[in-house]
């Protein structure tokens, strides 16, 4: 078990209603808190409201894309770890993995992966974060 799972706070963002409810139960299964939007502007309103350690979304989405929140929480929370998914390659003709590292994204996984590797992933981050604040 990571260092950190039993206390990380996610806020999970996807469209996809079944992807999002299945990814939820498997991190809360996993020890995760985890807060859910079916929207980038629903999302964004969740981590300004506070008590987020992480954000997961979704690139493509309907209105405000994936891609968008990202640039987005970059700007407003340098210090959260962001983990992009998508089910798509390529957004606007771009890669998704490409978009998503330029706009400031920790890490990006492509649709379907499993819990444990969404995990890692997370760990992963959270670990890069820390150590880039120790530094500073």
């Amino acid at each position: 078990m990571g260092v950190w799972r039993r206390s990380l706070r996610i806020c999970l963002i996807d469209d996809d209603v079944v992807v999002l409810e299945s990814l939820a139960a498997g991190l809360r299964d996993a020890g995760y808190e985890v807060s859910t939007a079916t929207g980038a502007a629903a999302g964004l309103d969740l981590v300004s409201h506070g008590g987020v350690d992480a954000i997961v979304t979704d690139m493509k989405m309907p209105g405000a894309s994936g891609a968008q929140l990202i640039a987005e929480a970059r700007a407003r929370w340098l210090h959260l770890p962001i983990i992009a998914i998508s089910g798509v390659t390529e957004l606007d003709g771009k890669s998704v993995i490409d978009t998503a590292r330029a706009l400031g994204a920790d890490a990006m996984l492509p649709k379907p992966f499993r819990v444990r590797d969404l995990d890692q992933v997370l760990q992963g981050a959270m670990r890069a974060r820390m150590d880039a604040a120790r530094t500073r």
